[in-house]
């Protein structure tokens, strides 16, 4: 299993940005559901990759691009096994993104042409960089600060509640702590009152929060760790569905299908197939 960000890392001290240059042609290809605190920019220049983002599919293809916001659960992978990727992301510090445009902001990708250019053209002049020159870190600051200028301009909303009762250091414990729960105890048959209790909140007050940590429900989440597990396996080759949806906390073979299908556009037997041709 491949990871997308592994490949060229060009991380320069002036700015808390990193650039990751993708050169991905391997036959298999998949990044497992994951979140971070920045927001991510990625701009696909040729080839095919599936983005799924707060359980919602992006089919990215030659000269698209998508917007990661931070919290959102992401993950991505080939749609055939014939497809490549090369592209570019962006990850942009959130600190650093309210110095410059403001707190509590969700970005979208819009699908003006005119913004869609400017985009594409930063990714391809920040891809084309040549780091051994002295110079690139100026030229580098400069495709960031355009970069902020397009978000602010065109793609920056202010219509996500900010959380007043906890700071941001106490709410990133508090994910890191559900996240761990659940990957504990995914096969298990938790409940939405279940982790509550367990955490010491009501029912309703835990959805909340966790919706405003994660940008999904719990129970999306947890099926998007369940799916996740489940995906691991029938990429090794297991093909048993029943087992394979009992030992990844699925009540049934028709809830697992279902699931699976909402979360990666393909039933998990033709997800095998694709990975055990």
């Amino acid at each position: 299993m491949s990871q997308l960000y592994e490949s060229m890392n060009d991380v320069f001290t002036s700015l808390p940005v990193k650039i990751y240059r993708h050169h991905i042609h391997e036959k298999y290809f998949t990044v497992p559901l994951h979140w971070h605190r920045s927001i991510e920019v990625t701009v696909t220049f040729s080839g095919s990759i599936l983005f799924n983002v707060s359980s919602n599919n992006f089919d990215s293809k030659e000269s698209d691009w998508i917007i990661v916001n931070s919290g959102e659960l992401h993950s991505c992978r080939y749609i055939n096994e014939t497809d490549d990727f090369v592209g570019v992301s962006i990850i942009i510090s959130v600190p650093f993104l309210e110095k410059w445009i403001g707190k509590h902001l969700f970005y979208n990708a819009l699908p003006d042409p005119a913004v869609s250019e400017q985009i594409r053209t930063i990714a391809h002049n920040v891809y084309d960089m040549d780091t051994s020159k002295e110079n690139t870190p100026l030229l580098l600051m400069s495709e960031v600060y355009h970069l902020l200028y397009v978000l602010s301009e065109y793609c920056a909303k202010s219509d996500v509640p900010e959380n007043t009762s906890q700071s941001k250091s106490d709410l990133l414990k508090t994910s890191e702590e559900f996240t761990e729960y659940i990957e504990t105890h995914y096969r298990e048959a938790i409940s939405l009152n279940t982790i509550a209790e367990h955490f010491k909140y009501s029912a309703s007050y835990f959805s909340r929060l966790f919706k405003e940590l994660y940008g999904v429900n719990f129970h999306s989440y947890l099926n998007f760790v369940r799916c996740n597990h489940a995906a691991q396996q029938l990429s090794s080759g297991r093909i048993n569905l029943t087992k394979c949806a009992y030992e990844n906390g699925f009540p049934n073979t028709k809830s697992f299908i279902t699931t699976f299908k909402t979360i990666y556009g393909c039933t998990p037997k033709a997800y095998w197939n694709e990975m055990n041709p």
